[in-house]
């Protein structure tokens, strides 16, 4: 179909920008790294699609191999999946009834029911401490959270904020995925004493500077004469005013010095 101009055009970039926003709505990808971290969650949903299509075609080649082996192992399955409410164990007496008995009455077979019962307990029991033990660190994280929240005067919405960004993250990892913006604040984090030490050090060399431009400030102000023996102040003497002249005849001594070049007669002595 033709475009008329009043289309709006998507591209292929805006289809896989809005897939990925959908897969992570906490994300808008409108930042100035928005490219670069698009590429990045791309490149990683593509490793985990691979990873995860390998470990499928892994799974799917057992179970044929096991149906090869012995047909009545997909039987159970197969009876196992079409009857949801019905005991495995119920099934496998049905299918094995006979060779269960059989395994029972002969030594061999009692040992290795008794090895096989012995790994599902231990099995069972690792996961239930587990289970015990991530239970006990979650709790512990969500009281740290809320000491934390509480020493910054945070707000409940602020500290929601934080436990689905570090849930995200963790998702994240399990998946394989390690945005720009994860990186970034673990590069912070790691750097954080050495910018705080660097801060402190411009702080100190800024205050020395400033002690010795006050120095240098109090040097630069005039120096005044010390007092010389007759007790008087050091300050150089003012240059006194001419004396006014004393009269008429004042005047008529300076007009006859000047007109005949020597001393006038009139000078005082």
């Amino acid at each position: 179909m033709k475009n008329t101009g009043t289309e709006k055009v998507t591209t292929s970039r805006d289809r896989i920008r809005g897939m990925m926003m959908s897969r992570y709505p906490d994300r808008t990808f409108d930042g100035e790294n928005a490219s670069d971290e698009l590429d990045d969650l791309v490149a990683s949903e593509l490793e985990r699609n691979g990873r995860e299509l390998e470990e499928t075609r892994a799974a799917n080649k057992q179970i044929i191999d096991l149906f090869n082996r012995d047909f009545r192992s997909g039987e159970f399955l197969m009876r196992l999946a079409a009857s949801k409410d019905t005991n495995p164990v119920d099934i496998l007496i049905d299918m094995y009834g006979p060779d269960i008995i059989d395994a029972m009455q002969s030594d061999e077979g009692r040992a290795k029911i008794s090895e096989a019962t012995a790994k599902h307990m231990e099995r069972k029991a690792q996961e239930q401490a587990g289970e015990q033990e991530r239970a006990a660190n979650y709790e512990k994280s969500i009281k740290d959270l809320v000491a934390f929240a509480d020493e910054r005067g945070l707000s409940k919405e602020q500290a929601a904020e934080i436990f689905d960004r570090i849930n995200q993250i963790g998702w994240d990892i399990t998946e394989g995925i390690f945005s720009r913006e994860t990186i970034q604040m673990v590069y912070d984090g790691m750097n954080y004493s050495s910018a705080v030490e660097k801060a402190r050090a411009e702080g100190e060399r800024d205050g020395r500077n400033a002690r010795i431009d006050e120095k240098l400030a109090k040097v630069k102000k005039p120096i005044e004469m010390p007092p010389s023996v007759t007790g008087r102040g050091g300050a150089l003497p003012e240059a006194k005013a001419a004396a006014p002249k004393d009269s008429f005849f004042d005047g008529i001594r300076d007009e006859v010095s000047r007109g005949y070049g020597r001393k006038s007669t009139f000078s005082k002595k």
